[in-house]
């Protein structure tokens, strides 16, 4: 009979407090775990986004500085309105200045000047129209809007580099580009994208 009783006994007070602590233990390790997968995945997707909106822009400046000159000389910049590209680069101006026959226009009018610049207010990239055909003049003319969006990045360097190849009968142009970025919430996240544009209509000898 006592042996019987020593069969049908339950767990102990200690065995029941042991269960319960490694219990505890393996529940915070998994939480822990968890949490920790979560903020890296979020991080993840944050510096992704960062990346995505860089390439998302230098694609959009490729894409319509590529098509300068389109329309002929009735769609050149430059003081002499002789060149595809305009550019200026300095401590205070960071712009370039282009036109081609968007809507197949067969005259220049004010809304084909156009370009891209750094804000150095915004800290960001801002696409313009209206502009005057002279880069230097791009602060004081045309109409300006945010391509970045400065509550999510500050855009730290936008540098145009151009370089010409020449000979008898034309001149090529093409355009270095440089974006550099950084997360407003962190800044440890940041990315640089450097690419070379090349302008597919010829400047005439």
């Amino acid at each position: 009979m006592l042996k019987a009783a020593h069969l049908r006994s339950g767990f102990t007070l200690i065995e029941v407090l042991i269960s319960l602590a490694l219990g505890c233990l393996l529940l915070a390790m998994v939480i822990g775990l968890y949490v920790t997968n979560v903020a890296t995945s979020n991080k993840g997707f944050t510096f992704s986004r960062l990346r995505t909106d860089l390439q998302a822009l230098v694609s959009i400046m490729e894409g319509d500085i590529r098509r300068a000159g389109s329309g002929g000389s009735n769609f050149m910049v430059g003081a002499a309105k002789n060149k595809l590209l305009d550019s200026v680069s300095s401590n205070t101006q960071e712009c370039i200045v282009y036109s081609y026959n968007y809507n197949n226009a067969v005259s220049a009018i004010a809304s084909h000047i156009m370009g891209f610049r750094y804000s150095f207010n915004t800290h960001s990239i801002q696409f313009g129209r209206g502009l005057d055909v002279q880069a230097a003049n791009c602060y004081s003319s045309g109409s300006w809007v945010n391509l970045t969006d400065p509550n999510f990045l500050k855009v730290t360097e936008l540098k145009f580099v151009e370089s010409i190849a020449s000979n008898a009968q034309a001149t090529m142009r093409s355009v270095e580009i440089k974006v550099s970025a950084e997360l407003i919430a962190n800044s440890d996240y940041n990315h640089q994208i450097t690419t070379q544009v090349q302008v597919r209509n010829p400047e005439m000898n």
